[in-house]
């Protein structure tokens, strides 16, 4: 197949792991090109990086921050009431 056909023929589920990963560490020239004109093509890959990126950026700030040591302390009444039932419901 012609390098530049095979290329082009990248799933989305070939590079979401990918996109991943280059948020990690370093990644190889070709995945990283073969991921930049994917994503150049693609809306719903870039929508999922765009997600992926706030979400780690997320859990950074959390695991900078002091927490507080019990759950109670973070959630509301109204989203403890439906937590417990569900939790009832599994046991």
């Amino acid at each position: 197949m012609d390098p530049i056909l095979r290329l082009m023929c990248i799933t989305c589920r070939d590079i979401s792991p990918v996109i991943s990963e280059m948020m990690n560490h370093p990644v190889s020239p070709a995945k990283y090109w073969r991921t930049k004109i994917h994503l150049a093509m693609c809306g719903v890959c870039r929508y999922y990086e765009t997600q992926l990126k706030i979400l780690t950026r997320l859990t950074h700030d959390l695991a900078n921050k002091s927490l507080p040591t019990k759950i109670d302390d973070i959630l509301c009444p109204e989203s403890k009431t439906p937590l417990k039932k569900i939790l009832k419901s599994q046991s």
